[in-house]
């Protein structure tokens, strides 16, 4: 076997072991979550919590009043709702105001600025947090729709298990087949940063936050700084996450299966624009980080349709083939799982995947050529962001909690 034919096969082989290794860590993934439908809504011992809810809004005119409106409806007992306008233009203000005319539950927060050294959205949650009057605080966004139980079930879930932080996995709404596809293409390779399984086990490297929902005791909120220590952070939902493991805070997760939702981006396109703000701020802004991400995600998508379809020697073509559908199944399973799709999703792994790899490189080059990020129509500068930027390797394993 000559060289050519060597690499080739050595490619095939390194694909489909990257393939077969993200399928087992998403089989760990799904079978460490627990289904939200599936867990008891009853109350806990001492009775139910007070939650204080914190809706973050930034122009949210299309989605906020149902997304609001699911939150007034929802049957948790000791509830208030903090809506937080944050400089809205398109009438989010207005239709938080008019909501909250009729439900004693909703309080609106106007915000006419941002403080220097602040995120806007960072800003709004931290307003909404010192306005919260809970023994648990959930932050969530001003377009996330909840079933009616949601919070009844997960507060029941994060008490008996003596949780301080809860994250609640969206079903996100993709109507469309290749929004659908691209949006769980980068959802498929999550299983390689959060590592769920690792919460329930003291120093280990997992963690977990997402922004629709992030559910906090308001005491380990507060013990950690709360928003402080995230003030210039973009991805700030999943650093909260990071944040609050690392300093000690007992952490789960589980799959809520379609009782907490939301629509990420409308269509392809403006999924693929919506990354373009944190896909480099989850590199933490290092380009060498950017550039090693990127590569990996666009082997691991092209190898196996390449070594499938020009590989020269029948093992490596079969090496391949076996990747090219281990690639499809673990795209497939992401796509219905989170996405409600067929799981046909995943013939379009190749594809996704690539474009991932691009919109990562895309991300880097937009920020470094701007300078920094707009985000919601605001500019910040890149340096103040990698200064703010809140780093894993500053929080040591050693103070990671378990709960088994």
């Amino acid at each position: 076997m000559d060289l050519s034919a060597l690499a080739w096969l050595a490619a095939a082989a390194a694909a489909a072991a990257g393939w077969t290794r993200l399928a087992l860590l998403g089989l760990r993934t799904d079978r460490s979550l627990a289904r939200l439908p599936a867990l008891p809504a009853a109350a806990p011992a001492g009775g139910w919590p007070r939650l204080s809810v914190v809706v973050p809004c930034r122009d949210e005119a299309g989605g906020v009043e149902a997304a609001v409106r699911s939150l007034l409806a929802q049957d948790y007992p000791e509830l208030e709702v903090v809506a937080v306008d944050d400089r809205s233009t398109d009438g989010t203000g207005a239709i938080l105001d008019r909501l909250a005319a009729g439900a004693p539950r909703l309080a609106v927060l106007h915000l006419a600025e941002v403080p220097p050294g602040w995120l806007g959205k960072n800003r709004a949650c931290a307003a909404g947090a010192d306005r919260a009057s809970g023994d648990w605080i959930l932050f969530t966004d001003g377009d996330v729709v909840f079933e009616a139980s949601a919070l009844r079930r997960s507060v029941a879930f994060a008490e008996a298990h003596r949780l301080g932080h809860l994250v609640a996995l969206p079903r996100l709404r993709a109507p469309g087949f290749l929004e659908r596809a691209f949006v769980s293409g980068f959802s498929a390779l999550a299983s390689y940063v959060f590592r769920v399984w690792e919460l329930r086990r003291p120093g280990t490297a997992g963690f977990i936050g997402v922004g629709a929902f992030n559910l906090v005791r308001a005491a380990e909120y507060r013990r950690v700084g709360g928003h402080g220590p995230l003030r210039l952070e973009v991805v700030d939902d999943a650093k909260l996450g990071l944040l609050l493991r690392r300093s000690g805070v007992r952490q789960g997760a589980v799959d809520s299966a379609g009782l907490v939702s939301v629509r990420w981006q409308a269509g392809l396109v403006r999924s693929m624009a919506g990354l373009l703000k944190n896909a480099f701020a989850a590199c933490e802004f290092r380009w060498g980080t950017a550039l090693a991400s990127a590569l990996a995600i666009a082997l691991l998508s092209a190898l196996p349709l390449a070594a499938a379809a020009l590989a020269p020697t029948a093992p490596a073509r079969l090496l391949g083939l076996l990747a090219l559908a281990a690639s499809a199944a673990v795209h497939g399973a992401v796509a219905r799982r989170i996405g409600g799709g067929t799981g046909l999703e995943g013939l379009l792994a190749p594809a996704a995947g690539l474009s991932l790899a691009g919109v990562l490189l895309a991300s880097a080059a937009a920020a470094t050529f701007r300078g920094g990020v707009v985000w919601r129509g605001t500019f910040y500068p890149l340096a103040d962001l990698r200064r703010g930027c809140l780093r894993a390797e500053d929080w040591p394993l050693t103070g990671a909690a378990g709960w088994d």
